[in-house]
């Protein structure tokens, strides 16, 4: 009883400590917008994959914030949550009860891949329940505009990974490219590349949103 109600509890705890002053106000300016959680994989104790300068978990949250800036100025109709805003460990489960706490109307949760040799390119996931609906919809956006801004992608997969079992709304779980292949490091951990990769993200959900009116 006493873990079931820190669960209930804890979303409602983040929400008082991450929103944003205009994220908190937004809600009564506008009836019901459309809200979207960014979620950056990893982060606190939790390091993610680690390259030769740089960790998964700074690069995640750096192009996270830059993807939630771009919509939050691009798109004055859509609330915009993050599960971290900083370098705090936040559980899969937490992650997930967030984006549901929230009623949210999509998820995306961002990450950067790791693999032996010389594996390179973007990919994106969806759980297999998801196939055909909205979360594919989105998720070939998104390797759409990599594609579109140079990047190779390795196409849209399916996972059971916990964020997307887990949230009860359209969701994808995006890899930017291996940390392990260290061009790509280089790249991911550039300002220029973050720019790059959240525009990518960004403009995917842009015209996403675009679809659905």
């Amino acid at each position: 009883m006493r873990k079931n109600l820190i669960l209930i509890l804890l979303p409602l705890l983040c929400a008082t400590l991450w929103l944003t002053t205009s994220c908190r106000s937004s809600r009564a300016l506008r009836n019901d917008p459309f809200v979207l959680v960014v979620d950056a994989g990893h982060g606190g104790n939790d390091q993610g994959a680690a390259g030769r300068r740089s960790l998964e978990k700074d690069i995640n949250l750096k192009v996270a914030r830059r993807v939630c800036k771009r919509i939050r100025k691009k798109c004055k109709d859509v609330e915009v949550i993050q599960t971290r805003p900083d370098d705090h460990f936040v559980t899969l489960d937490d992650r997930a009860g967030m984006a549901n706490f929230f009623q949210a109307d999509l998820f995306i949760s961002i990450h950067s891949n790791s693999a032996r040799g010389w594996a390179e390119g973007t990919e994106t996931f969806i759980h297999p329940s998801a196939r055909g609906g909205r979360s594919e919809q989105m998720a070939r956006l998104i390797e759409q505009e990599y594609v579109r801004r140079g990047r190779k992608s390795r196409g849209v997969k399916t996972a059971n990974f916990a964020v997307l079992r887990g949230t009860r709304m359209p969701a994808v779980l995006t890899e930017l490219g291996f940390i392990s292949n260290r061009g790509e490091e280089r790249f991911m951990k550039s300002r220029k590349g973050q720019k790059r990769l959240a525009r990518c993200i960004s403009d995917a959900f842009i015209r996403y949103r675009r679809d659905l009116r």
